[in-house]
């Protein structure tokens, strides 16, 4: 059988824009398995991710640990996670547990993916 992924990962000109293929994460293999994914786009140096929530409404916050995990990795490497098109329900947990404080949240994925470009743009 192969191996089906939850996320679908697309190349915008050297950025990864990732999303989810389901709406509810609710399992810890579910998690398990979006972390494992997540970090596979961690391995490359300074590697700009986009992670859109588009279509999420229900996660379990063993999927906030992975995301945590992530970001520690690409920042490590120079690289960067930007969250964008979250549900305001699950929006508010990343306001209580502060986690908006620690990732760059956008409203829509063209405007996290346009962030990297504006950045780009201004280190020549």
């Amino acid at each position: 059988m192969a191996e089906q992924t939850l996320l679908n990962v697309i190349d915008r000109d050297g950025i990864k824009l990732v999303r989810f293929r389901t709406g509810d994460i609710l399992r810890e293999a579910e998690a398990e398995a979006i972390g494992q994914e997540l970090l596979k786009l961690a391995v490359k140096p300074k590697q700009r991710v986009v992670l859109s929530f588009l279509g999420v409404l229900h996660l379990t916050s063993l999927v906030l640990g992975k995301l945590i995990h992530v970001h520690k990795r690409l920042a490590a490497s120079g690289g960067e996670v930007r969250l964008a098109d979250i549900d305001p329900r699950i929006y508010e947990v990343f306001s209580i547990t502060r986690l908006d404080r620690l990732f760059r949240i956008y409203d829509r994925e063209d405007e996290a993916l346009a962030s990297f470009a504006a950045e780009g743009e201004g280190e020549k």
